[in-house]
């Protein structure tokens, strides 16, 4: 048996979402991997743009050069990162309308990058700059999402709960859990970390891919013991009879227990 903990005992920014006959099994935060690529492309980011800086009074040579192709391909890998490749590529079955707009966006993003290459007040340092303080936004809102991010296994349900501004609650009943795959990647076990892909017995269901979950060994093991452990029965009411026989002196009992 695992320990639970009463929802009345959890802690304040999960307990207004359970309800009062849950037992908290499971309560923490999504791996701190997931940070990985954020941190990296921001600290990558900081020393290209110190090395095109640097290089960019020369104005010819070897350096300059190495460090604008630098700069361009950490550009591609951020907007790769920020912009997930995978919606990117999604956009070809995409209607013409989100297309366009697609389109509109990333041209008016070009255009503002050459404004701030040609503009005298900016320059080359300042296009740089403001460039670099869009990754670094971005990565900070995602540490911030990361923090109020938190995973939660009751003894009913298996819940997600996110969001800085706007909270947004999933949660799949562990009734209607009918597949779950577990899966850990080299990182993954080097770091500790897995990932979880669930299926339920509706067609529609607000979870279905958890990755960063941390310990995947012991949440597979708490969520398979809510799956196939034997419940315990809940008696909520007994009633017991019985009668005496008059001639032999004994005594009959019955009983009966409901739920």
């Amino acid at each position: 048996m695992f320990p639970s903990t009463p929802s009345a005992q959890a802690p304040g920014h999960i307990r207004k979402f359970l309800d009062p006959d849950e037992k908290v099994v499971i309560h923490t935060r999504f791996h701190w991997a997931r940070l990985v690529g954020p941190v990296a492309l921001t600290v990558v980011g900081v020393l290209v743009t110190i090395a095109v800086n640097v290089s960019q009074p020369v104005k010819t040579g070897s350096a300059l050069n190495v460090a604008w192709v630098l700069w361009a391909l950490w550009v591609l890998w951020a907007l790769a990162t920020m912009w997930d490749i995978r919606k990117a590529m999604a956009l070809r079955k995409a209607d013409a309308r989100t297309q366009l707009f697609a389109a509109v966006l990333v041209a008016a993003i070009a255009a503002g990058i050459a404004w701030l290459v040609q503009s005298k007040q900016f320059g080359v340092g300042g296009m740089l700059l403001v460039v670099l303080l869009v990754v670094i936004g971005w990565s900070a809102l995602q540490v911030g999402e990361w923090a109020d991010r938190f995973f939660v296994l009751t003894n009913k349900r298996i819940v997600v709960i996110e969001g800085i501004i706007t909270t947004t609650v999933r949660s799949m009943p562990v009734s209607r859990l009918t597949d779950m795959a577990y899966r850990r990647s080299g990182f993954g076990r080097l770091l500790g970390y897995g990932l979880f892909d669930v299926e339920s017995a509706g067609q529609d269901q607000a979870l279905k891919i958890m990755d960063y979950v941390p310990n995947p060994e012991f949440t597979n093991l708490q969520i398979s013991h809510l799956l196939f452990a034997s419940p315990k029965p809940d008696p909520k009411n007994i009633v017991i009879g019985g009668q005496v026989n008059p001639n032999s002196g004994n005594v009959s009992l019955t009983g009966q227990m409901d739920g």
